[in-house]
């Protein structure tokens, strides 16, 4: 009896010990930090942006990881898909993760086949049909790209024309970290957790179109015989993706020149103390409903937001996200830090600047109750170019613009840039990263010179909640009518759902 109580001690010994390995092993893909000397870049410029990433894939010797909330394919899609697949030629391995979001997805199953057939590997994340109202809530929101797990970028820039400043109708001014040393390999570990996870899918080959049985001579089904066409057509427009075009050969010649001076023009600089946070992938609508048990397993960034609250603001948080929509979260440690005599600033869109104008709605309406407490500050964005950087035409410059950056500074050496925004979708449904850095006053002082040139593009908010400029919220002559009407129009289904927002 000893014997075998001792071999069953010495079993569970190790079970557990083997357990608790799995579980360290399982956390540092969520976060981990690294107190060493990084490499890191604040990516400021569209082109610039567009231009590093190129760059990371003709540089690339052994692998590219990449994984985006939207990935469209238009020019700047285009152009990057060209670059993996003249990579995939030479032998890297080229990896593709794309959210399928109803709403967001581009690269459908006609374009995956094409995609696959230029030696890149894709699988679709949460590919939940719409009737699956629940599931299709869990978006995966990330954006990175990994270069032999080496290198890293990630920020708040989609894979599109918008987010490279090559729109002629409206771009994002964003932000994001490029960084070199061993966090990034924390970085490549997650994508592999995402890459596995039961919810994520390779895309199924092109269906045959429908064949009526009843019509022996296939020729003479002439609605088979257009389906097919029509099969045949789009398949061979997302082929032609991988054709340059004259107007590719422009837009490539200019990123890699003005892109390229614009990515020189952002410092690089060295951050000692890196932390790297993400949500865990896998959310489901039957695992929210375990409350605490769900946000505990899989809401892991908002904690690390939090905790480096806490630990690093010592007089000023300020926060740049597209999207000002106060949850538990932010008003927790909103009041928190006004009870501390601590000040906030935000930098936020206006009507004229969003994208999301069932946010505006709810923001405009709420702001002034924020604005009560001397403490609080809001500076939120017209719509205008800041004029950062040359454009490629003077319509890209015309265009509307809004803030669509992720960007928190805790004090003088400490910032935080990922894909989390102030919103519900961010807390609760999305999964979400970011990098994290302390120790580097030069990198801090780079993210906040780039916010400040921003807010000379906003207007600030006064204590009663109106604008220092005295013109309206809702953007007066700058927004158009039907915008307007929405906006009008979307104020009580937007509080009635708002925590889907």
């Amino acid at each position: 009896m000893k014997i075998l109580a001792f071999i069953t001690f010495i079993i569970t010994f190790i079970l557990f010990q083997t357990m608790n390995a799995f579980a360290e092993e399982d956390e540092s893909a969520y976060r981990t930090t690294v107190n060493k000397d990084h490499e890191m870049r604040i990516i400021t410029s569209g082109s610039a942006a567009l231009n590093a990433r190129i760059q990371m894939i003709r540089d690339a010797k052994t692998s590219i990881e990449m994984e985006y909330f939207i990935f469209n394919h238009d020019t700047s899609g285009g152009l990057v898909l060209k670059e993996l697949a003249t990579a995939a030629k030479r032998g890297v391995k080229i990896r593709l993760l794309v959210d399928k979001s109803v709403n967001a997805s581009r690269l459908d199953e006609y374009y995956a086949q094409a995609v696959k057939e230029n030696g890149i590997d894709i699988r679709y994340y949460n590919p939940a049909p719409m009737i699956k109202f629940g599931s299709i809530q869990f978006r995966n929101h990330r954006k990175l790209i990994v270069k032999d797990g080496e290198e890293a970028i990630t920020g708040g820039r989609n894979i599109g024309d918008d987010y490279f400043d090559l729109s002629e109708d409206f771009n994002f001014l964003d932000r994001e970290a490029s960084i070199k040393g061993e966090i990034v390999g924390a970085m490549k570990n997650s994508f592999e957790k995402y890459w596995a996870s039961d919810i994520v899918e390779a895309p199924g080959p092109i269906q045959a179109p429908y064949r009526n049985a009843e019509i022996k001579d296939e020729s003479r089904d002439h609605d088979y015989q257009y389906r097919k066409k029509l099969q045949a057509k789009r398949l061979q427009k997302a082929r032609d993706i991988f054709k340059y075009t004259p107007k590719d050969e422009q837009t490539l010649a200019f990123i890699m020149d003005e892109g390229k001076k614009n990515l020189e023009a952002n410092i690089v600089g060295n951050c000692p103390n890196v932390t790297f946070a993400t949500d865990r992938e896998g959310a489901s609508f039957l695992e929210s409903l375990k409350g605490e048990k769900y946000e505990d397993k899989y809401r892991l960034l908002r904690k690390e937001i939090a905790k480096w609250v806490d630990d690093k603001v010592d007089k000023e948080l300020v926060i740049d996200s597209p999207y000002f929509l106060e949850n538990t979260l932010s008003k927790k440690i909103r009041l928190k830090l006004i009870a501390a005599n601590k000040k906030i600033t935000i930098l936020t869109n206006s009507l004229a600047s969003t994208d999301a104008i069932h946010v505006s709605s709810i923001f405009n309406d709420d702001i002034a109750s924020y604005m009560k407490d001397g403490n609080f500050h809001a500076y939120i964005y017209k719509g205008e170019s800041s004029a950062e950087t040359k454009f490629i035409s003077p319509k890209v410059k015309s265009s509307s613009w809004g803030t669509h950056s992720k960007t928190m500074v805790y004090n003088n050496d400490s910032f935080m840039i990922g894909t989390f925004n102030i919103d519900n979708r961010s807390s609760y449904y999305n999964t979400e990263m970011a990098i994290f850095c302390s120790g580097s006053p030069e990198l801090a002082k780079d993210v906040m010179d780039n916010i400040n040139l921003r807010k000379k593009s906003s207007t600030e908010l006064m204590q009663d909640g109106s604008l220092a400029d005295c013109t309206e919220l809702t953007g007066g002559a700058k927004v158009g009518v039907l915008k307007k009407l929405m906006y009008y129009l979307s104020k009580i289904p937007s509080r009635l759902f708002i925590n889907l927002l």
